[in-house]
C-alpha cells in the first residue's frame, strides 16, 4: 500500500498554469489536503483569473482532495514543526497534518525539500 499524499498548494498551481503533476490529480487517488492549502489556491488563482475559472479550478480541488481542518492537534504539532525546523507558520500547519494523517507532502515549496516524508520537486 502507498503512503496517502498530501498535496501542497503549490502541486495544484504548478498543475492548473501548466498542466503538471497530472499523476496525482488525475489519478483518481483521494489526496489529502490541508485547508490551509485551500486558501493559498484561492487567493493566487483569484488574483489571476475571472470568477467563473476560480470556482472551476475550486470545484476540482475540492472533488479530488480529503480537506483537513485545522484543529487542535495539528496547531500544536504545526508549533514543533516550526521550531525545530525553522518554517512558517502555514506550511508548519500543511506540514504537521501530513504528520498527522500519515501522509507524504508532495510540494515545490523549498521550505518542505530537507523534511522526512516530503516528495520535493524543483
Amino acid at each position: 500500500m502507498t503512503d496517502t499524499k498530501l498535496l501542497d498548494s503549490s502541486i495544484w498551481l504548478d498543475y492548473f498554469y501548466n498542466g503538471n503533476h497530472k499523476e496525482f490529480i488525475d489519478s483518481g487517488e483521494i489526496v489529502l489536503m490541508s485547508v490551509i492549502s485551500l486558501y493559498e489556491i484561492k487567493k493566487k488563482l483569484s488574483l489571476k483569473n475571472s470568477p467563473n475559472k476560480v470556482d472551476i479550478a475550486i470545484q476540482k480541488v475540492k472533488e479530488r482532495s480529503l480537506i483537513i481542518p485545522i484543529e487542535n492537534e495539528i496547531a500544536e504539532k504545526a508549533v514543533e514543526v516550526s521550531i525545530k525546523h525553522n518554517i512558517p507558520m502555514a506550511d508548519s500547519i500543511i506540514y504537521a497534518t501530513a504528520l498527522i494523517h500519515k501522509g507524504i507532502v508532495v510540494t515545490l515549496d523549498k521550505h518542505f525539500k530537507k523534511l522526512d516524508k516530503v516528495i520535493f520537486f524543483e
